[in-house]
């Protein structure tokens, strides 16, 4: 599958989310929430793959996997990548980006929440 129609069946999936807009960073499709990435294609043409935010407390049964690794320059931030072949499973990546999106939505409304709670105290 070619890069170009692995971004444009990822695209489908996650512009179909609540509050997505698409960026191009570095060269790679961004999609996020609010400024905030749940999902990025990435990789080299010949070696693609599609990270995640699945959290630190996820992320170790994920790497159990040999098809996932953790995602580079954002791993440590409970980021985990998978690797898109002829045989990617698109019900599993989009479960992956619902999972994404929902992680980082309940982060940004926690935020939202704790920045209203502040706001008025003395």
């Amino acid at each position: 599958m070619s890069h170009a129609a692995i971004a444009r069946t990822l695209r489908k999936i996650c512009m179909a989310l609540d509050g997505v807009v698409e960026t191009n960073n570095f060269g790679h499709e961004w999609f996020r929430i609010k400024k905030k990435p749940f999902c990025v294609l990435h990789g080299k043409p010949e070696e693609p793959a599609i990270a995640f935010k699945v959290g630190l407390e996820e992320q170790g049964i994920f790497l159990e996997d040999p098809r996932f690794f953790k995602t580079p320059y954002s791993g440590h931030q409970g980021w985990v990548s998978l690797r898109v072949g002829e045989n990617a499973v698109w019900e599993e990546i989009a479960e992956l980006a619902r999972g994404s999106h929902r992680l980082v939505a309940a982060r940004q409304k926690s935020k939202k929440r704790q920045a209203g709670g502040c706001s008025g105290d003395g």
